[in-house]
């Protein structure tokens, strides 16, 4: 029985996950909007669910994060591709400025924050 419980939560959160809306998942598993509500508000069941959507982000994370130098680099081209419109080109300039700008700032804050925990926690 408890099987079968955790194989059914376990199809539940997978179709909570690769769904857009709480009626997608509902039908996708056969199920009630009503029921997955009520088993969102069963903290055990939240709590696994909350955890497998934090993975598929690390996961879709790491992917994007192993194919920016391939986005930078492509944007790099188009800048200096001189069969790209001048339109085109300064598009793809603003944009390498405007992500470099902000991964800058995003990098500072981390350093930051960190330096902050290491104040505020230093035996961990």
């Amino acid at each position: 029985m408890a099987d079968t419980k955790k194989r059914n939560d376990e199809i539940l959160i997978a179709a909570l996950i690769s769904n857009p809306t709480i009626k997608a998942a509902a039908t996708a598993c056969g199920v009630s909007e009503r029921y997955i509500y009520g088993r969102l508000r069963d903290l055990a069941f939240k709590e696994k669910y909350d955890a497998a959507r934090r993975e598929v982000l690390e996961q879709s994370t790491a992917f994007i994060q192993g194919i920016v130098s391939e986005a930078i680099t492509k944007m790099r081209d188009v800048m200096n591709d001189p069969d790209a419109s001048q339109q085109t080109q300064l598009n793809a300039a603003e944009s390498i400025l405007r992500n470099s700008l902000k991964l800058t700032e995003q990098n500072d804050i981390l350093t930051q924050l960190a330096e902050l925990k290491k104040a505020v926690f230093p035996n961990e």
